[in-house]
């Protein structure tokens, strides 16, 4: 974020020699009146607005430019040496653009794997000091539901204290604290169970509740009661309600759809509607979010005419290093119809691959960078109140666990950072000193090398120990990947070279001549990552996390030692074929 600091008389250089060839090129086109009226595009190519090769090789055009430059050198010094008055030149590009005011809200996703109470006193405290304003908090089965919904928890969810602790904290950090609740789509960790399996709309896929089964809505409303409850000073409730792939396909929606003549996206509003005027009731004091990718193909007028417009505000998120490319111009224009108030979410993990262990920052970055495109592009039509980094653990509640949050500090400092001072010409060459104080890293760390970045091994914060035996595992699943792919492990390590035990012992030991190191090093690296998980995770997590993804790797090089062990003892081999055919 510092790249550009320091360098004013560079850039204004630089910034001046741009400006000329802009001009020439509207002084061309005899716009030349409009440029200073004209906010100019950072990311404008200079050959889309100036034809060098046109007015090298045209000399009718050669003599226009010479004209442009004497016309040109005259505004200069007219206006005393500036081209545009009111440009501040003495600021780099990244000072001039306009930062994002809005909240910037940290999203702390629980499923079945939450962190120690204790470790929030060091974490909100962090988030606070990189410059977030709240923390939007994801409980689903971690949340302890009592009563006749008390079996929706698991069985190592958050006490009543722990929630009250972790308010407190964030109380103490100016934090905001906001709540999500799942109303519609990816209900798994209810819908999973046998009490409530008549609750889905597809038997088969308990993943989102059927909208006109006549229990639905008191199980949502008790859900949202006692996490209202237990947040009483919560002044945002986020309801999901994203992602509902099945929808209108049971015979009570079925039959729902002919009596009232309506199609999916209707009986997608109604739900939420219903859920919304609940909230609105009950709890007038809330601002009700919710994410916004089941509106992308529904009328502004079927919105407005649920009210919605009045009760949600509406979550719009993207992941993508380009999520200008389906949040098109239309869709914008669509939610500013309904809308003046929208938020936006980004990532600054778990969105890249659902079995990624570790995060790739430069992705993030160009995620949240391009966000900020379209928050300053759009920002005439609608207010941006802020932005929800998303950090997802896992992609629903059956998969499997991807980045650890404390392996993505470094990610989410970073673009916690670049909210704060953006810079739209591309990535800044090093980490704002900002981002390495609180982090507590020793020298620059340069954000443009290749991932995996191991300068954040020499930083100093609590769960640095995650990151640095991630980044070791990374390194020994490279090296194994760089072994199965040589030509002598293809050649005489097959599945049917270990079956049959035949193979040439030379070859053998040269194709796996470093496994007793890979098998000492995983073992290390297991001890490692167990004793670093251990101050912020319990031991389900932990366990759960190494039969992810050290366990089978640690299984595949049992099987090659033992496979090798058994070529190996061999000191005769019989005549082919290596197994009689039955007859």
């Amino acid at each position: 974020m510092t790249r550009l600091r320091g360098r004013a008389s560079l850039m204004a250089i630089i910034m001046i020699s741009f400006t000329l060839l802009i001009v020439s090129y509207f002084i061309l086109s005899k716009e030349v009146e409009d440029i200073s009226a004209n906010k100019l595009n950072p990311r404008l190519k200079i050959e889309e607005v100036y034809s060098l090769n046109d007015l090298t090789q045209n000399p009718r055009s050669f003599a226009r430019k010479q004209e442009i430059e004497a016309r040109m050198m005259g505004k200069l010094k007219s206006n005393g040496g500036k081209l545009f008055p009111d440009f501040n030149y003495d600021k780099s590009y990244a000072e001039t653009v306009p930062l994002f005011k809005g909240h910037k809200i940290v999203h702390l996703d629980l499923k079945g794997a939450p962190f120690k109470a204790s470790y929030y006193k060091y974490l909100l405290h962090l988030l606070k000091k990189l410059g977030a304003t709240g923390i939007l908090i994801e409980y689903e089965d971690m949340f302890p539901f009592e009563g006749k919904i008390q079996n929706i928890s698991a069985h190592n969810c958050y006490t009543k204290r722990d929630i009250v602790n972790i308010q407190e904290i964030a109380n103490e950090n100016k934090l905001i604290v906001i709540p999500l609740v799942q109303t519609f789509g990816h209900m798994e960790f209810v819908l999973k169970l046998d009490e409530y399996k008549d609750y889905r709309e597809v038997l088969r896929y308990p993943q989102a509740l059927c909208p006109t089964y006549n229990k639905t809505l008191l199980l949502i409303y008790e859900m949202v009661d006692q996490v209202v409850a237990a947040h009483p000073n919560a002044k945002h409730l986020h309801i999901g309600a994203d992602e509902v792939y099945q929808i209108g396909e049971c015979s009570r929606c079925l039959d729902a759809m002919i009596k009232g003549q309506l199609g999916k996206k209707q009986l997608f509003l109604d739900h939420v509607s219903k859920v919304a005027r609940y909230i609105r009731d009950r709890y007038p004091e809330l601002t009700i979010l919710m994410w916004d990718d089941e509106f992308r193909e529904i009328s502004p007028e079927e919105i407005i005419d649920r009210e919605l417009h009045l009760m949600v505000e509406p979550v719009v998120w993207k992941y993508t290093t380009d999520p200008g490319v389906s949040l098109t111009d239309q869709l914008w224009d669509s939610y500013a119809a309904v809308w003046k108030d929208i938020w936006v979410a980004t990532a600054f993990k778990g969105a890249t691959a659902p079995d990624r262990y570790y995060t790739d920052i430069a992705y993030h970055m160009e995620n949240h960078q391009r966000w900020l495109e379209i928050i300053n592009r759009y920002s005439s039509q609608i207010t941006f109140k802020g932005a929800i980094l998303t950090g997802w653990q896992r992609y629903d509640h059956f998969s499997v666990l991807c980045e650890l949050l404390p392996s993505a500090i470094p990610s989410l400092a970073v673009n916690l950072a670049i909210l704060q001072a953006p810079d739209l010409n591309g990535f800044p060459g090093d980490a704002s000193p900002s981002v390495l104080q609180a982090l507590q890293c020793e020298g620059k760390i340069a954000l443009s090398i290749p991932e995996p970045q191991y300068g954040w091994t020499k930083c100093n914060y609590h769960g640095v120990a995650i990151y640095a035996a991630l980044l070791r595992l990374v390194s020994l699943t490279q090296e194994v990947t760089k072994m199965e792919q040589d030509n002598t492990f293809k050649g005489w390590l097959k599945p049917y070279n270990l079956k049959y035990s035949f193979s040439s012992p030379s070859h053998v030991e040269r194709a796996v001549v470093e496994l007793d190191r890979y098998k000492m090093e995983l073992m290390y690296i297991e001890k490692d990552m167990r004793s670093a998980m251990e101050e912020i995770y319990d031991n389900y997590t932990i366990q759960e996390w190494l039969e992810t993804y050290i366990a089978p790797l640690n299984e595949k090089f049992t099987q090659l030692w033992e496979a090798k062990e058994k070529i190996l003892e061999k000191m005769v081999w019989p005549r082919r074929p290596l197994k009689k055919l039955e007859l």
